[in-house]
């Protein structure tokens, strides 16, 4: 055995040990389910935040954010009041008497600089542009988190120590797998050693992060306690639809049952770091649900652009693999992966076959888009729905707008891709009907439809419960 064998079984090795590590962490460290507890209405010490961090099981999201926004107005901190229409503001108060939190005082701080008079109008009650949100939401998250963690109720499910472990063994396995070739050839088991080495490290990046969390067992507790009041927050009827001013009367109850995903209504109503693009309240179809919308780009192929243009892309990718097939083609009967070739003639060999698969793959490719595009012009579909997100990303110099449609079904949706010239007509919770061409995405037209897309947000003049 050379000293490159070597190398290249110590790399794998390296990858074996990294997955047997991870797969020990995981079932160590797996969560554990709290007590099932009948349904109560009893608070705990928490705040909502870190209530919304232990009830998803150590996983924060976007509604703690508004859940801290309503637990202020119900500490009269602040105070949220009726604007133009059907909108919310938020008026600040006087100095609170007694100290908050970090991620309480930076959504006071994000408020006092955007109010004007005192004042925070409602187009301003969220936590800015996609970046700015992002880094602000990523600090809040921190700060919770960091909170639970001093208290024991939340722990990192990954420590550090696993990390760094895990991590030098992937290094290893990149370094040794590296060295594992001879100075002028590539051979077959350092390829798999180096292909395994790039696995281990998508799944260091993607799975172990620093920031998942899981429950500890002094936390389970607390946890059975806030999923026993989203049970009882579930049983009234007029609750997911209250809106945030509601919290006058019902105080902290709307705050946690925002941060339990129960308040969907006041949740929509004030997007403080809700208004995610990923995520979107609808009412549309009779009850209240979340769901999630993803905004294809590079797949599902040609997605969003017309029949005509998928079937000239195709034409054009399945002529240019032909052409590159032919040409390589032409050099198969000099190949030569013998033992008796020399170095530059198995290169040349390497190379002819990497480019014929290549361009087999891009003949492909074109057979399948011009398939695409015979289907997208002869079939469209007509979608009567609630338009719960209007998008635009990008630059003006390539600028991609979307419209999901939620047709009150599934809790997970595929958003369709606009012109630029739609797009400014689209207004968010509109219902509309859209002609959209089958299987690329393509929006033809879109028109407004009159059919009410949520019910008018009940009002509540008393306490129930």
């Amino acid at each position: 055995m050379t000293g490159f064998d070597f190398a290249v079984i110590a790399s794998l090795a390296c990858s074996v040990a990294f997955f047997l590590l991870a797969a020990a962490v995981a079932i160590v460290r797996r969560p554990q389910s709290p007590p099932i507890l009948p349904a109560m209405s009893d608070l705990g010490p928490e705040t909502p935040a870190v209530a919304n961090l232990l009830a998803n099981g150590g996983r924060i999201t976007p509604d703690a954010v508004p859940a801290t926004l309503l637990d202020l107005a119900a500490r009269r901190v602040v105070k949220i009041e009726d604007a133009e229409g059907n909108t919310y503001a938020c008026r600040l108060g006087p100095q609170p008497s007694s100290p908050l939190t970090a991620y309480e005082a930076r959504v006071l701080s994000l408020l006092r600089r955007k109010a004007e008079g005192g004042l925070v109008p409602a187009r301003a009650l969220t936590a800015g542009p996609a970046d700015e949100a992002k880094s602000w939401m990523k600090f809040f998250r921190s700060e919770v988190i960091a909170e639970a963690n001093r208290a024991g109720k939340c722990a990192p499910r990954w420590p550090r120590r696993v990390i760094g472990a895990l991590g030098l063994l992937m290094l290893g396995a990149f370094l040794l797998a590296a060295s594992g070739g001879e100075e002028d050839s590539l051979t077959g088991p350092q390829v798999i050693a180096v292909v395994v080495a790039i696995f281990t490290a998508i799944v260091l990046t993607y799975v172990f992060s620093e920031e998942a969390q899981m429950v500890t067992p002094a936390g389970l507790a607390a946890q059975a306690r806030w999923v026993a009041l989203r049970k009882y927050l579930r049983g009234d009827e007029i609750f997911p639809s209250l809106p945030p001013t509601a919290v006058a009367v019902r105080e902290r109850y709307l705050a946690y049952g925002a941060a339990l995903g129960v308040a969907a209504a006041a949740v929509r109503a004030i997007p403080m770091g809700a208004e995610s693009d990923r995520w979107a309240w609808t009412r549309y179809g009779g009850e209240w649900r979340q769901v999630r919308v993803s905004y294809p780009s590079a797949w599902p192929l040609a997605w969003g652009n017309s029949p005509w243009r998928v079937g000239l892309t195709g034409a054009w990718i399945g002529g240019f693999g032909v052409f590159w097939l032919w040409v390589a083609s032409l050099f198969f009967p000099t190949l030569d992966f013998g033992p008796k070739a020399d170095q530059i003639t198995r290169y040349f060999s390497v190379g002819a076959v990497a480019v014929a698969l290549a361009a087999a793959a891009a003949v492909f490719t074109g057979v399948v888009l011009l398939c695409l595009a015979v289907v997208a012009q002869l079939r469209t579909t007509t979608v009567t729905g609630e338009a719960i997100r209007v998008r635009r990303f990008g630059s003006d110099d390539e600028v991609r707008c979307y419209l999901a449609v939620y047709t009150g079904t599934g809790d997970r949706l595929r958003a369709w891709v606009v012109r630029p010239e739609i797009h400014p007509s689209l207004t968010e919770y509109a219902v509309v009907t859209v002609s959209v061409s089958a299987l690329v995405g393509y929006v033809r037209s879109v028109q407004s439809s009159v059919a009410p897309a949520i019910p008018n947000i009940k009002r509540e003049t008393s306490t129930t419960r």
